[in-house]
């Protein structure tokens, strides 16, 4: 997944049939699926990321069965690692779902979703609110006061 294109690999019964580059939408991929393979049962899979959770709830509201996977938690050959590449983690990643040898993430609620993002900005904002006492403290301690 990127912000300008996404890698797509179409895999069935242990083929790869096609991989291409695709807009960044799940309207997008979900025609594009529909009119080149109709009737199918469509599953997807992609790397957590920067994107966040909102495309794999716009892949279930359009009938894919879609996981989010850890990239770390991916099974890689040597190979993959030294050709590392877009097409290549977007190939592994169909391979490996279709082998069901990924283990998908929790996937917070959009309610749960906004409680996190508060938290973490809370969070953040309390740790650098500390840091600039401290420097404040410290700047007077060096010129004794």
């Amino acid at each position: 997944m990127h912000k300008r294109d996404w890698k797509v690999t179409i895999r069935s019964n242990a083929m790869q049939l096609k991989t291409f580059s695709l807009n960044p939408s799940p309207e997008d991929l979900a025609a594009y699926m529909r009119r080149n393979y109709p009737g199918g049962g469509y599953r997807s899979v992609y790397e957590a990321g920067f994107c966040g959770y909102w495309i794999h709830r716009e892949l279930t509201k359009l009938d894919f069965r879609n996981i989010i996977t850890n990239a770390a938690d991916v099974p890689t050959t040597n190979k993959e690692k030294d050709r590392k590449s877009d097409p290549v983690d977007s190939a592994k990643l169909s391979r490996e779902l279709e082998h069901s040898s990924l283990m998908p993430i929790f996937v917070p609620t959009p309610e749960q979703e906004v409680v996190r993002s508060l938290s973490r900005l809370h969070r953040q904002h309390t740790k650098r609110s500390v840091q600039v006492k401290n420097r404040i403290k410290g700047f007077l301690n060096s010129a004794g006061y």
